[in-house]
């Protein structure tokens, strides 16, 4: 009997183990496609909320030369806010 349980067990550990790893191999593939698309631009940071965005999908607003991309529409309204009380600021 306790020679069942004690395989039951180490079965039941090197199933554990084994989807354990998987899983991790998996976050770590994810976290690398992740990085490669932020180095070849594919990916953008929101500069209000920090999320990376793809670049395609993104809400985005032209401020001068430059494009922001963002997450959501809320995020581009808190910045255009942000910009306006700058340049009244400025005044």
């Amino acid at each position: 009997m306790i020679f069942k349980i004690l395989i039951f067990v180490a079965v039941a550990y090197a199933l554990y183990r084994l989807f354990m790893n998987d899983r991790k191999k998996n976050e770590e593939k994810v976290q690398n496609d992740e990085a490669r698309k932020v180095a070849d631009g594919t990916l953008v940071r929101d500069p209000i909320c920090g999320v990376y965005v793809d670049k395609e999908s993104s809400f985005s607003v032209r401020n001068g030369d430059t494009v922001e991309h963002f997450c959501s529409h809320e995020c581009r309204e808190k910045y255009i806010q942000q910009v306006q009380e700058q340049q009244k600021l400025e005044k």
